[in-house]
């Protein structure tokens, strides 16, 4: 791989590591903070969705940006630039599973979700964790689950 190209992959796994970081500790600061005994349940049940719904779309960037480094690592096996490697990050993703788990929500349906989102983002760097410890060059299976997709969308008015 030429030079150029490693730095573009390095640039770009540092901005999706930072984003990331970032985001997380966003979506921690909600689940030390729920515990506001003045907020209506309309508005915790709006809350969850949302941080219910974030955290499904960080576990989609997981998944795209696991297949591509998954698949650039068939290409160069000699390279290592890869997101997941990240302790910090892992720390953080341990810490919101955590959190989650404490979290008492108001619907069962956020908090199942919830942990199998957490969960799956978590095997992302588990997977590259255990693949840079054991030193194989055998891919770690990820498992990737689907849910079932959502009815189209349409408009009130056409």
């Amino acid at each position: 791989m030429q030079k150029q190209e490693q730095l573009k992959l390095a640039q770009g796994s540092l901005n999706f590591s930072s984003f990331i970081h970032s985001f997380a500790q966003f979506l921690i600061t909600y689940f030390e903070r729920h515990q506001m005994k003045d907020i209506p349940k309309e508005e915790l049940l709006k809350c969850e969705m949302q941080v219910t719904q974030s955290l499904l779309l960080i576990e989609k960037m997981h998944m795209l940006l696991y297949l591509y480094f998954s698949t650039l690592r068939s290409y160069y096996s000699s390279e290592e630039i890869t997101p997941f490697n990240n302790g910090e990050i892992l720390e953080v993703f341990m810490q919101m599973k955590n959190l989650i788990i404490q979290h008492p929500f108001q619907l069962e349906e956020h908090r199942i979700i919830s942990e199998k989102t957490i969960t799956q983002i978590l095997s992302y760097y588990i997977a590259e964790t255990t693949q840079e410890i054991s030193h194989k060059d055998e891919l770690t299976i990820v498992t990737f689950t689907s849910s079932p997709l959502p009815p189209p969308w349409l408009a009130h008015q056409l």
